[in-house]
């Protein structure tokens, strides 16, 4: 047997979904079938890629190894064909796109799509919403063309990480932001101007779900500090945490922006000892082709934002 690149596909649906039994229904075979193919690909490679038992109980360290290459040939050989076909004259038109910046979504983010819109009625955006993390594991999974992601600065801040095989990601930085503390109108710094972080080691926090870089960076900062958020409530929208700190369940650490939107009236204060920050960017996956819709939408998003910061 050659490998062939269906060899590939079918390791990567048992490897997904858990088991032969639901690989095969994904792929539309007979079980006994799938299970030879796999077979003969591990006698090809001279090594055991899926442990076997009454069940599957996973990937053997070769077979974890495997499927990262496996998933970064497969997106080589999607992005040869779709470049081939840009040469060869096929309109361009389809753009995904992912955005974690709901202080974005819900201010600037709508008109300025709107705008692409005009000047290119030919490009369709597919547009998301996700934390960073799993954006960026979308990016390197080959599912979004390019993102607009926020990375943490101060405190101890981590780099982000990709769970999601090696693919690499180019990460260009757009403006930095700085986190405020937002609190409800009669808590009890509400006449402050600054918070040292110490002295949030009392507070309830309404925070972000996790994956959310805010949450992570607050978290490490305030370990760095002494102490562990105690998180009373947890929320995926801004505006919902917005609404939480303004009925008094807890205080809250948010991009600047986002005491600039319409809503519940909030405090701002200015968070020190650490001042923390977060970096908007545009990311995209560099072994991905980019189509000229592609291009262009990313040249307007870059050129439009940092034009207003």
């Amino acid at each position: 047997m050659t490998m062939e690149l269906r060899h590939l596909r079918y390791f990567l649906a048992v490897a997904e979904a858990g088991g032969f039994t639901a690989a095969a229904r994904r792929l539309h075979l007979a079980q006994p079938a799938l299970s030879q193919q796999i077979r003969n690909l591990e006698d090809e490679l001279g090594v055991t890629l899926i442990e076997r038992g009454a069940r599957t109980r996973g990937l053997t360290e070769a077979g974890t190894h495997f499927a990262a290459h496996a998933r970064r040939i497969l997106l080589e050989a999607e992005v040869t064909v779709e470049e081939m076909a840009a040469h060869a004259g096929a309109r361009r038109g389809y753009v995904r796109f992912g955005s974690a910046l709901q202080s974005l979504s819900e201010g600037p983010l709508a008109p300025l799509l709107a705008l692409f819109h005009r000047r290119h009625p030919d490009v369709r955006v597919d547009f998301r919403e996700a934390h960073t993390t799993p954006l960026l594991a979308d990016l390197a999974e080959g599912d979004l063309d390019v993102a607009l992601i926020h990375l943490a600065r101060g405190g101890g801040a981590a780099e982000p990480r990709v769970d999601a095989g090696s693919a690499p990601l180019a990460i260009d930085p757009l403006y930095e932001e700085p986190l405020v503390v937002a609190v409800g109108p009669r808590h009890r710094f509400a006449a402050r101007t600054t918070v040292r972080l110490a002295e949030l080691a009392d507070e309830e926090f309404v925070s972000f779900g996790p994956g959310s870089t805010v949450r992570e960076l607050v978290t490490r900062a305030a370990q760095n500090v002494g102490f562990e958020p105690r998180t009373s409530v947890s929320a995926m929208n801004l505006g919902t945490v917005r609404a939480l700190v303004a009925a008094g369940l807890g205080v809250a650490v948010l991009p600047r922006s986002a005491l600039t939107l319409p809503g519940p009236r909030l405090r701002s204060l200015r968070l020190t000892a650490p001042a923390l920050c977060r970096v908007v960017a545009v990311a995209h996956n560099t072994i991905r082709y980019r189509s000229p819709a592609t291009l262009r939408f990313g040249t307007f998003l870059r050129d439009q934002l940092t034009a207003q910061h």
